[in-house]
């Protein structure tokens, strides 16, 4: 198909931005505001962005409350299980370690906690994809699958490689990205990020800057989960289509990509040791997309 004819296509699955703003995305109130918005959610909701002046955080891995600021200087022991639960014959169990739910503290330990939930300070750094800059906007009118892969900081969770390609399979973009505040952990085993990769890493402006080549405010994104990608890009892009909010498990929760692929293209993904690949998990969002779009 031609780059039109498959965005006539895929348009079909745009989610409408109030349920976009709904599940986490940011947007601008109007076109001079400089500053990020965000729906009000619960407290330690994954989607909250917490006042300066407020050190507490929730621990992503094992839920306790911790102070941020003294994350370094007074280290606790985080014992989590890294994977999710999944009920077998009725009874929840950890996919990690196979054990029930409610017997074991966890399987894995660490000696830091880490959270998902940026100082609102952040929010004035955010930026928004250009608008066409004329009918003939190269960039207008395509379709792009998006991941990031991410890594802890003090800060929260920051991106550490993107990876953009478009319809016709081509990978544009594949970068590894610095973070700006200091590392917690890499999270190596789900990023397959290694300290190695971040010492020619960009910075997010270089990566903003290589990205906007590329994509601008009428491009359709497809990704899965894409609010946490666009959260740690620090990119307000409301053009999309998150697989994650299309099809869901029977209790209306988002699935993971690794089970979607399995459920809706018969593949598995994500199967490599060393962590994930960000270009085949975008490339298997297009998949994705492409398939619910025959569907439909």
């Amino acid at each position: 198909m031609t780059p039109q004819k498959w965005y006539d296509t895929f348009s079909q699955l745009l989610i409408p931005e109030e349920i976009l703003k709904e599940n986490g995305y940011l947007f601008f109130e109007n076109e001079i505001a400089t500053r990020a918005q965000f729906n009000k959610n619960n407290k330690w909701s994954a989607f909250m962005f917490m006042p300066d002046t407020d050190p507490t955080r929730k621990c992503t891995r094992c839920s306790r409350l911790f102070n941020r600021k003294s994350t370094f200087a007074y280290p606790k022991l985080c014992q989590y299980h890294p994977l999710k639960t999944e009920d077998i014959n009725g009874i929840k169990h950890h996919l990690c370690c196979f054990k029930r739910v409610g017997t074991s503290k966890g399987c894995q330990s660490y000696p830091f906690h880490v959270h998902s939930q940026p100082s609102e300070s952040v929010l004035e750094k955010f930026v928004l994809a250009p608008k066409p800059v004329s009918s003939r906007d190269y960039r207008s009118n395509k379709v792009f699958g998006l991941d990031v892969e991410m890594v802890h900081t003090e800060n929260g969770l920051e991106a550490g490689r993107i990876s953009l390609v478009d319809c016709q399979w081509r990978i544009l973009i594949d970068e590894f990205i610095k973070p700006e505040g200091r590392i917690i952990h890499l999270n190596t085993q789900f990023s397959g990020i290694e300290m190695n990769h971040l010492d020619n890493a960009k910075t997010l402006k270089q990566i903003h800057k290589l990205l906007f080549q590329f994509i601008n405010k009428s491009s359709i994104i497809v990704g899965h989960g894409l609010s946490n990608d666009f959260k740690a890009l620090q990119l307000v892009h409301l053009k999309v289509i998150d697989t994650g909010l299309i099809v869901t498990t029977d209790n209306g929760k988002m699935m993971s990509l690794k089970r979607l692929a399995k459920k809706l293209l018969d593949v598995d993904i994500q199967a490599r040791d060393g962590g994930h690949d960000s270009i085949e998990d975008a490339m298997t969002c297009l998949k994705i997309a492409e398939k619910l779009v025959n569907m439909y």
